[in-house]
């Protein structure tokens, strides 16, 4: 004899009766059970506290679907139950009586019932798997605002704690991961038909900014998520079709096999393809599961780690050494370097080999990325897709510059003497393979032979973060920065020319597409994707090998490019810099989705997902409790209509409080049960009083 209160504004969905009886039947402390809706204050979804308007005709049973998917279920606890759709336990009714006929029409006597249940032991729940529509304020059409207020004033006279736990549930938001895995189950049943799962490293650079600019560009053709793979630890972000990030915390546990844990993402995830950006960050695992996984991956050639793991192919002394193939050369090579600590270069090799025998395409951004890995792996055929250009900065609109976040003025930079000395400018987090040590040569040599020119470092070093400036202004390291601010950073540090005094090679270069749109040429060495890209187009000079060989020829041939006497060829490279013609972020879009589309054609059935429980504790989970201190004694069952209230009441707290609490618990318990019905009706109604 359970009681279920429906408002006349509401449309229950499949399964409701059976899933809010369920609810209750799961603990014998629930008292209350409130079904998710798109208008029920705290149980709203997808809106927290909002009024989700409900579109004429929707059908709700995809979002009913999604919510009983995601469901552990959970049950969390309530500070109040909602009256459109409201279970009530008899043994509940029996233990504090029914609602406050003070409260009149109605309005705000749920909310009292519930802050008396809590006073009493009961939980008031949600029943996260159950949907029930509620059209909105129909029930009290035309007095809810004068209900309102009036019921409100009479709820804080006898529970003036209410709002503030009210409110503090709201900021805590406890439901959030539970309603943030049900939108994500929901998302993929009714968005993109296809999702394809990003894997990268935790280290971020051009890597990361080519996968979230791909992203960007199609995350209305694929759903798309993005793995930070860091060892077992793995950060899972669902892109949003608005532009906005879900993050799952997900880990693989210890006795959880990797292909096990891969398609258990994929099945929670509905992924149709993954994208091979960079394994290193759980390179073996990933290795052993792949090639046996049911869903077809790719790989976009970001560096060169499957060749060698030093990653740039430098040898101990840190010089290139052209890409050696031989095996027996490598080891002895990997052999005098941490990098190749206990590595067998030609097993190592055969792994990646198996790996790509079975992927379902290569992508490499340069023609010298990809000869590069055809030079170890020749029987695979490598797909050449420039990354979209130019960078961050000059793919937004004005509106969207607008718009985002606030920053500091790039002016704010290290000042520079007004002396005429030209200024190079080297850019990004620069270590020995990107030419640290080289640079720092070079300002050395600077500094003894008196060269008209200095360094700036728009970015970092490795051994040095800044913002820092040496005392003879030969040196200036800017810091971290944001790439919007790169044109503005350029100007104010009046640079001329950008410098790449790399000690190994580049499959792509951002900072190389961002130099040439803000109108500045460059110098790069004569390996990789920098000398491919920048060979006869006039927008910039490569060293020859005998300059790259020596800081100071590399630094001679600096100086006679910004000359006076070539003055007039320093600003024709310039405007050609700024006239050069680069690929698009649609363009790369376009190309890397026909990749997709033909892979995940292949894909069959989707795997099974991972639990329900895991997935919403990697959104966050924390179970909310009604708070203790402060609480009100739980007030006397409230007699029926008609029936006379008792002139005294009886004393609260006491042993004979804790006595009517303990005897509360035990009455749901089966020899609780049976005590109760031995017990002599006057020693009840006695322990019910030391409730008040």
């Amino acid at each position: 004899a359970d009681v279920v209160l429906l408002n006349s504004d509401t449309v229950v969905t499949a399964g409701w009766l059976d899933g809010l009886v369920r609810a209750a039947a799961s603990d014998p402390r629930i008292g209350t059970v409130t079904p998710f809706s798109n208008n029920a204050e705290l149980a709203s979804f997808p809106r927290f506290c909002e009024d989700n308007p409900w579109p004429d005709g929707a059908d709700p049973e995809p979002v009913r679907a999604a919510l009983a998917r995601a469901a552990v279920p959970s049950y969390p606890d309530l500070p109040t139950g909602v009256g459109f759709c409201f279970l009530i336990r008899r043994a509940l009714i029996d233990a504090i009586g029914t609602f406050d006929l003070a409260f009149g029409l109605g309005y705000g006597e749920e909310n009292e019932f519930c802050m008396r249940a809590i006073a009493a032991g009961w939980r008031n729940v949600l029943c996260d798997d159950v949907f029930v529509l509620h059209l909105g304020g129909r029930s009290f059409a035309g007095q809810k605002a004068e209900l309102g207020v009036t019921n409100m004033a009479l709820l804080l006279a006898k529970h003036p704690h209410y709002l503030d736990w009210v409110r503090a549930y709201i900021v805590a938001d406890p439901l959030r991961p539970i309603r943030a895995a049900a939108e994500a189950r929901l998302r993929v049943a009714t968005g993109p038909a296809r999702g394809v799962l990003h894997l990268i490293h935790g280290h971020g650079g051009g890597t990361e900014h080519h996968v979230r600019a791909l992203i960007e560009a199609s995350r209305l053709r694929y759903r798309h998520y993005l793995a930070i793979a860091v060892g077992d630890a793995w950060q899972v972000e669902e892109h949003l079709d608005d532009g906005d990030v879900r993050t799952f915390e997900l880990a693989r546990r210890a006795d959880e096999p990797w292909a096990r844990f891969l398609a258990g993402l994929a099945g929670t995830f509905g992924i149709d393809l993954i994208h091979l950006h960079n394994i290193s960050g759980c390179r073996d695992g990933l290795l052993d599961a792949l090639p046996g996984l049911r869903v077809p991956y790719g790989y976009t050639v970001h560096d060169l780690n499957f060749a060698c793991p030093t990653i740039t192919f430098h040898r101990p002394d840190g010089s290139f050494c052209g890409a050696q193939t031989d095996p027996e050369q490598c080891a002895r090579c990997l052999d005098a370097q941490p990098e190749g600590d206990g590595v067998d270069i030609a097993a190592y090799r055969a792994r990646h080999r198996a790996l790509l025998a079975q992927s379902a395409f290569l992508i490499a951004p340069s023609r010298w990325a990809a000869a590069t890995l055809n030079r170890y792996f020749p029987e695979h055929a490598v797909e050449v897709i420039p990354h979209g250009a130019p960078g961050v900065w000059a793919s937004l609109t004005t509106a969207e510059t607008a718009s985002s976040s606030p920053r500091a003025d790039p002016r704010t930079g290290i000042a520079l003497p007004h002396d005429g000395v030209p200024t190079v400018a080297i850019l990004g987090a620069i270590g020995p393979d990107k030419g640290s040590r080289r640079l720092e040569k070079m300002a050395d040599l600077v500094r003894s032979n008196g060269a008209a020119v200095r360094f700036v470092l728009i970015g970092y070093l490795d051994r040095e973060h800044g913002p820092w400036q040496s005392d003879d202004k030969v040196l200036t390291i800017h810091g971290r920065y944001d790439a919007r601010d790169l044109p503005d950073l350029l100007a104010h540090y009046r640079v001329r020319l950008v410098a790449y005094p790399s000690a190994g090679p580049e499959t792509f270069s951002f900072t190389l597409s961002e130099s040439w749109a803000a109108g500045r040429p460059v110098v790069v060495p004569p390996i990789g994707a920098l000398a491919e890209r920048v060979a006869d187009t006039g927008a910039g000079w490569v060293w020859t090998d005998d300059e790259w060989a020596s800081e100071a020829r590399m630094l001679a041939r600096i100086v006679d490019v910004l000359a006076p006497a070539n003055a007039a060829a320093l600003a024709a490279a310039a405007e050609r810099a700024r006239g050069m013609p680069q690929p698009t972020l649609a363009a790369m879009a376009e190309r890397t989705l026909a990749q997709y589309d033909a892979a995940s054609t292949a894909c069959g059935e989707r795997p099974a997902p991972l639990a329900p429980a895991r997935v919403r504790d990697a959104l966050g989970y924390r179970p909310w409790t009604a708070p203790v201190a402060g609480a009100p004694a739980a007030a006397e069952p409230l007699p029926a209509a008609g029936e006379p209230q008792a002139a005294v009441a009886a004393p609260a707290g006491g042993l004979g409080h804790d006595i009517a609490r303990l005897a509360l618990r035990w009455r749901f318990t089966l020899p609780g049960r049976v005590l109760y019905r031995l017990t002599p009706t006057q020693v009840v109604d006695a322990l019910k009083a030391r409730l008040r």
